[in-house]
């Protein structure tokens, strides 16, 4: 058995590629008397998105869109509705058991609450090394083998051995995300899903966590789904943007095309209302209004109600895609870049 660091790139297909083809997925809720009612709570509409390998790709938009939904399909903790993706040569359509234990061992994960994903008896050796252990005759590693690559992982990320002993309660809000993500790197994947790694750290500490990403990302080359509520920050980290609203992408471009040329007047609205980390550049603004309940959407574009560039054909039918250059959007009216 060949170990981790002799595994073959092309083991899923010659080009590593996450793609998302027209992935719809909704949830049954029941409410009323007895939980007798039932609704539709659509997550997720016809969406196409494609991470090239070696690619971060960021996803933005404002709580309840639908980006966390989307990282939970291609994780496989769901199924789609309709549509599919792709992970190489793997199809979801076609792809067994085997084929999503591949899958999974080829992705990290790190989620913006690190301790809840990990157990507060085990100690962070044990917390590291877990993916090897799970898959211990598979990859052939030793103990001493193992203890080894978690000890690179954790000096990876700016910890060192002395902390391997320690439980997960003695660390601080940064250094349990720096045990998260030398946990997601421990199989060295090709892919990473960060679901707001950083937006429950302080500003000091979220800039120095950005720093480590994009340091390991230059050591390691792993290609990312950055998502974020936060336009501010997606620059820092993502080579393309796509923005979701009401679980549809309604906008996909480099970070300065979604900063200084955005074409669906949602992205400008975002991009309006960002933070940026100097005080006094900072412009406060709200968008109006609030996002329609997933569970009664309005026909046509789901931005209609509080969109000022609004017309007639956009409240009977979701426009198609518009593409120019690199950048692709959704808008039957949209700005000029």
């Amino acid at each position: 058995m060949l170990p981790i660091d002799f595994l073959p790139d092309d083991r899923y297909g010659h080009c590593m590629m996450i793609s998302l083809q027209q992935v719809s997925k909704e949830f049954k809720i029941r409410r009323g008397l007895l939980a007798r009612e039932t609704q539709t709570v659509r997550a997720l509409s016809t969406v196409d998105l494609d991470i090239g390998a070696g690619e971060v790709m960021g996803l933005v938009g404002e709580s309840g869109s639908g980006k966390s939904t989307l990282a939970r399909i291609v994780m496989g903790l769901y199924q789609c509705d309709s549509g599919h993706f792709s992970f190489g040569n793997l199809d979801s359509r076609t792809m067994r058991r085997a084929d999503w234990q591949r899958l999974r061992g080829d992705l990290g994960v790190v989620f913006q609450d690190p301790a809840s994903s990990m157990n507060p008896w085990m100690s962070v050796e044990e917390i590291v090394a877990e993916p090897l252990i799970i898959r211990k005759k598979a990859l052939g590693l030793t103990k001493s083998a193992r203890r080894n690559r978690a000890v690179e992982m954790l000096e990876a990320t700016g910890l060192s051995s002395a902390h391997l002993g320690k439980k997960i309660h003695e660390f601080s809000g940064g250094q349990r995300q720096r045990i998260a993500i030398a946990r997601a790197l421990i199989l060295k994947p090709s892919f990473l899903i960060l679901d707001e790694p950083i937006s429950a750290l302080d500003v000091s500490i979220q800039a120095q966590i950005l720093n480590l990403l994009v340091d390991l990302r230059k050591q390691y080359g792993f290609a990312a789904l950055f998502i974020t509520h936060d336009l501010s920050i997606v620059s820092w980290f993502s080579d393309r943007v796509a923005v979701m609203y009401l679980g549809r992408i309604v906008e996909t471009g480099t970070a300065d095309e979604i900063f200084e040329k955005s074409r669906h007047p949602y992205t400008a609205a975002l991009a309006h209302s960002k933070l940026d980390m100097d005080y006094s550049k900072r412009e406060f603004y709200t968008l109006p209004g609030e996002i329609p309940s997933p569970v009664n959407q309005p026909p046509g574009c789901p931005f209609a109600p509080r969109c000022d560039r609004v017309l007639p054909e956009c409240t009977k039918r979701f426009p198609e895609k518009t593409v120019v250059g690199a950048q692709s959007f959704h808008c039957f009216n949209p700005l000029v870049a």
